[in-house]
C-alpha cells in the first residue's frame, strides 16, 4: 500500500490525482505541491534540531522496559526446557512457512522465521524464537492467544525500522521518528548501528577516540611507582577538577593567574603606565665641523614598564612553574606528559623568562643586547612569547577545546583551502605583477611584493593600501576578489557541521557522565538499604 502511494505520488507531482490503493476501497487525493529551497532549508533545521541528545529522566526509567534483560537471564540461567531447535526454511505440518507474529503496540507484524535466523544471531528475536512458549511468555508484555501473537509495548511506527532490517537487511530511520527514539529502538531489539543505511547515517553518535592502552592513566596506574599514593592523588587533584572542592579552587585559581598575566603584560606597554629608566652612561666620539675630534659622556633614556608589573609578572610565573613542577611530579609517564600539546605551552609560558633572567646574570644587559643585534632580536622573541600563555586557558575552558577539536576534524578542509588559497595568490600577484610594474609610483615592484596585496584582496580584507592602476589590473582584482570568496566559502559549511558534530559529542559524552553518576548514586542507596 505504501509502494503504491509513493508511485502515485511521483507520478502525479505537479497534478492533483484521485486515486485507490489497490486492495482497498478508499480514495486519496493529492494536490499540486512543489518543493522549494525553503522547504528543505527547514527541513534541514528540524533535522538539526532533532540531533540535541536526549536527556534521560526519572519518568523514562520508571517506564522503561527491560525484556531483554529477562532474555539475557533465561539465555544464561534457564534449563534446556526454556530452549527449542530452529531450523532455517523450516515449513509447518502443511508445508507453509513459519512466521512470528508480533503485536507491537496494537499494529500486527508477521516476520519469517526464515529472515530472523539468516540476520545477525545476537539480534533480540534471534534469540527470542529460540525460546519455548512457556518461555516466550516470560518475556513478552502480553500473549494474544486470538492471533497466536506476543505482545510488545512498543511504539509501531518505530517497529517499521525494524521490520524493514529483516526484509532488505538494513535499517532506514522513519523521518517522522526523533533519532534518540530511533536509536533507543535500535538498542532495545539488539541491532548494531552498522546495519543502519548510509542514507540515515547522520544520526548515529561519533565513537569518540579512546585513549591508547598506554596512555591510560587511572588509580592502578600508580600502583608500583615511587610515591605512588602521593602521586596519584595529586594527579586526581591537578588533571580532575571535578574531583572536589579543593580542585575545582586550584583550577580557578590557575585561571585567575592567567588572566593576571596577560592583562599585565597588556598594560605594562601603555606609556602611562611605563617609568623612565637611565641607561648606564657610555662615552660617544664626535667628529666637530671643524675636524675636532672629542669625547662626550651620553646617558640614554628607555621606557620601560612600571615595577609593579614586573613584581606581578614575577609572582605569575612563580605560580606556573610550581604548578608545572607538581604536574611534571605526579606524571606517571614524564615524556608523554612532556610532549603533549598543553604541557608544552605551559613550558613555553615560563622557559622566556628564565632566559631572560639567566642572561641577566651573565652580565647581559640591555645595551649590550643592543650591540649583539642577534641576541637582542633573541631577547624580544622571548618576550613576544610570554603571550603564549593565554592559551593556557585552554586546559579550563571547554569552549577552547571544542573549537581545538573541530579544527582537528577540519584538517583535510583546512588544508585545502590553505592550497587553492596559495595557488590563487601566486596566480593574481604575478598577473597584476606584470600589468602594473611599468606604472609611475606603483606599489608592486616585484612579484613578493603583490603578495600582501593579494592576500588581503582574496581574504576580502581590503586594506586599500596598495591598489591597481590600469584597467587589466582592475580587472584581475576583480577576478581576485570573487575567487576569494568562492575559496573561502566552500569549507565554511564544513566546518560549521564538524562543530555542531564535536559539541553533540561534547553533550553526549557529559550526559553519560550523569546517567553513570546517577546510576551509580542509586545502586550505593538499593546496597545502603539491604544493609
Amino acid at each position: 500500500m505504501a509502494i503504491a502511494i509513493s508511485q502515485a505520488v511521483l507520478a502525479h507531482r505537479n497534478s492533483a490525482a484521485t486515486f485507490t490503493v489497490p486492495g482497498s476501497t478508499e480514495q486519496l487525493k493529492f494536490h499540486n505541491y512543489r518543493v522549494t529551497g525553503n522547504m528543505i532549508s527547514g527541513a534541514a533545521q528540524q533535522h538539526k534540531k532533532r540531533l540535541i541528545p536526549l536527556r534521560r529522566t526519572d519518568a523514562m526509567t520508571l517506564a522503561e522496559r527491560r525484556n531483554y534483560q529477562i532474555l539475557d537471564d533465561i539465555f544464561r540461567s534457564g534449563g534446556s526446557d526454556c530452549f527449542q531447535q530452529v531450523t532455517a526454511n523450516s515449513s509447518n505440518e502443511i508445508g507453509n512457512p513459519q512466521f512470528l507474529r508480533l503485536n507491537i503496540g496494537g499494529t500486527s507484524f508477521m516476520i519469517l522465521i526464515d529472515a530472523i535466523l539468516r540476520a545477525e544471531s545476537t539480534t533480540f528475536l534471534s534469540r527470542f524464537i529460540q525460546l519455548t512458549h512457556t518461555a516466550r511468555l516470560k518475556v513478552a508484555d502480553a500473549y494474544i492467544s486470538s492471533d497466536d501473537a506476543y505482545y510488545f509495548q512498543r511504539s509501531p511506527t518505530s517497529f517499521e525500522a525494524i521490520f524493514q532490517y529483516y526484509a532488505t537487511g538494513v535499517v532506514h530511520r522513519p523521518s517522522e521518528i526523533c533519532p534518540a527514539s530511533f536509536l533507543s529502538e535500535l538498542d532495545f531489539w539488539r541491532i548494531s548501528h552498522q546495519h543502519v543505511g548510509s542514507c540515515c547515517a547522520d544520526v548515529i553518535p561519533q565513537k569518540r577516540e579512546e585513549e591508547k592502552e598506554e596512555e591510560k592513566v587511572d588509580d592502578t596506574t600508580f600502583d608500583k611507582l615511587m610515591c605512588g599514593k602521593l602521586r596519584r592523588r595529586m594527579w586526581t587533584f591537578l588533571e580532575r577538577p571535578g574531583s572536589s572542592m579543593q580542585a575545582k579552587a586550584f583550577e580557578l585559581s590557575s585561571t585567575l593567574f592567567v588572566a593576571i598575566s596577560v592583562m599585565g603584560l597588556s598594560f605594562g606597554t601603555i606609556p602611562d603606565f611605563q617609568v623612565t629608566h637611565l641607561m648606564p652612561p657610555h662615552n660617544e666620539t664626535i667628529v666637530l665641523p671643524n675636524g675636532t675630534v672629542t669625547v662626550v659622556q651620553k646617558v640614554e633614556q628607555m621606557r620601560v614598564e612600571h615595577p609593579a608589573f614586573v613584581f606581578t609578572e614575577r609572582i605569575c610565573i612563580a605560580f606556573f612553574t610550581v604548578e608545572y613542577c607538581l604536574r611534571f611530579f605526579a606524571a606517571p609517564r614524564k615524556l608523554r606528559f612532556a610532549l603533549k600539546p598543553l604541557n608544552l605551552v605551559d613550558l613555553l609560558a615560563i622557559v622566556p623568562f628564565y632566559l631572560e633572567l639567566l642572561l641577566t646574570l651573565c652580565g647581559v644587559d640591555d645595551r649590550k643586547l643592543r650591540d649583539l643585534r642577534w641576541a637582542f632580536l633573541v631577547v624580544r622573541i622571548l618576550r613576544v612569547l610570554r603571550v603564549i600563555r593565554i592559551i593556557k586557558l585552554g586546559r579550563f575552558s571547554s569552549g577552547l577545546q571544542t573549537f581545538g577539536m573541530t579544527l582537528q576534524r577540519s584538517q583535510k578542509q583546512l588544508q585545502m583551502m590553505t592550497i587553492v588559497l596559495l595557488t590563487g595568490v601566486v596566480f593574481f600577484s604575478t598577473m597584476i605583477y606584470f600589468l602594473e610594474k611599468d606604472e609611475e609610483g606603483t606599489p608592486f615592484t616585484s612579484i613578493p611584493a603583490a603578495y600582501w596585496w593579494c592576500i588581503v584582496t582574496m581574504t576580502t580584507v581590503g586594506y586599500g593600501d596598495a591598489v591597481p592602476a590600469t584597467t587589466m589590473g582592475k580587472i584581475i582584482a576583480s577576478a581576485a576578489i570573487m575567487c576569494g570568496v568562492l575559496v573561502l566559502a566552500l569549507p565554511i559549511t564544513i566546518i560549521v557541521d564538524n562543530f555542531i558534530k564535536v559539541a553533540q559529542d561534547e553533550q553526549q559524552a557529559e550526559q553519560q557522565k550523569i546517567d553513570q553518576h546517577s546510576e551509580q548514586l542509586a545502586l550505593e542507596a538499593m546496597l545502603n538499604a539491604h544493609d
